[in-house]
């Protein structure tokens, strides 16, 4: 990826999370792209960029040969918001995932818009359990049948996720 696509999608992501959180958000998904198992899907319009959305391993502890990921950072820039980038994102991105042999994909989002494509709220822990005050806004979306109900115990996700502010729902009540 050259680096005027990359600050496309860092901007892409400023925008939509606005203000209050677009710089550390766009930092996060700089970081996160450095990571070589990130998975960037972006959608495009006239040429430009108008949504991306990141997936990065998440593992159980446990149950190590289960291949997880960790949805996040999801983001439309304003302009192309409620004209269908968000849905053709979402589903061009969990084509890709099953294609892959993904067997489930995880969420800590907006509990309104997931579940449009499948996810439900799970009781697996995230990386900082003790910090979800909002169960349902903790989501799993199950790619291969039986995969989500044999994991359980601790969850690492990659290193720009191991900070405990980005698990902690109470700011978003």
């Amino acid at each position: 990826m050259n680096r005027s696509e990359t600050e496309a999608i860092l901007n892409v992501h400023r925008l939509a999370f606005g203000e209050a959180e677009g710089e550390e958000i766009a930092q996060l998904a700089e970081d996160l792209l450095e990571h070589p198992e990130t998975i960037s899907i972006s959608v495009r319009r006239m040429g430009q960029i108008a949504g991306n959305v990141m997936f990065t391993p998440f593992v159980f502890e446990d149950q190590p040969d289960v291949k997880c990921y960790l949805l996040a950072p999801c983001g439309v820039s304003p302009e192309h918001q409620g004209l269908g980038v968000g849905r053709e994102m979402m589903e061009t991105s969990i084509n890709h995932l099953r294609s892959i042999g993904t067997d489930a994909v995880f969420v800590l989002g907006v509990p309104t818009f997931y579940p449009l494509f499948g996810f439900v709220p799970t009781d697996k822990e995230t990386p900082y359990p003790n910090l979800l005050t909002i169960p349902e806004a903790w989501m799993v979306l199950e790619l291969i049948a039986g995969s989500v109900e044999k994991l359980g115990g601790k969850t690492i996700a990659i290193a720009p996720f191991m900070h405990a502010h980005l698990w902690d729902t109470s700011q978003h009540g």
